[in-house]
């Protein structure tokens, strides 16, 4: 080989090195207990649906719509083809956060999004059990979705119900304008987690 060949091989080489930060290992952001998406893992629902977590892939973010700064590197888990970045963010887009998912902290209410100056709340309770087909999960989070000038209570988009360990056991949906009851879309059948 010439050495004007290997020397740009070794520059090119440093250069990337240079690049991708202080020299150190970028971290693994391991799966939370209520969304344990380990790879190799998998979730199977009733609407015929197979929820996977694939992969850690390598992974950085905007951290907010207005910001130009990114975070550094990570290597997250890859769950139904989207990056989960520490469970705060759930985000189908690599260029910024799309919204909170799930916090698993008790009792909160929190801001996802806005459209016309009307706020997308989610508001999370701690349940001690839930019924799901033949199956009752312990140590439940129920996250509910719904708009700021409705209130919660009735009113509410959808409630998602996440067990401990386990990860998404049901899903409702709800149309705040009607009065007719909420639908469930799909619950859990059978699932793997390969820790």
């Amino acid at each position: 080989m010439r050495p004007f060949r290997l020397s740009f091989i070794v520059a090119a080489s440093l250069a990337v090195f240079a690049a991708c930060g202080d020299g150190n290992d970028p971290k693994y952001i391991t799966p939370e207990a209520y969304l344990p998406a380990y790879p190799g893992s998998y979730w199977d629902y009733t609407d015929g649906t197979r929820v996977r977590a694939t992969s850690y892939e390598l992974h950085c973010y905007r951290e907010s719509t207005t910001s130009t700064d990114y975070t550094d590197e990570c290597y997250v888990p890859i769950w139904d083809g989207h990056y989960l970045y520490k469970y705060s963010i759930y985000q189908p887009s690599p260029i910024y956060p799309m919204k909170e998912l799930l916090r698993a902290k008790g009792s909160s209410v929190w801001v996802v999004d806005e459209n016309n100056g009307d706020k997308l709340k989610r508001s999370e309770v701690a349940i001690d059990s839930l019924a799901v087909g033949d199956s009752v999960y312990k140590d439940i989070y129920c996250v509910t979705e719904f708009i700021e000038s409705l209130d919660n209570i009735d009113h509410w988009n959808t409630r998602e119900y996440y067990a401990k360990n386990i990860g998404l056991v049901k899903v409702e949906v709800n149309n705040p304008h009607d009065s007719s009851g909420c639908v469930v879309q799909k619950e859990l059948r059978s699932y793997f987690i390969n820790k």
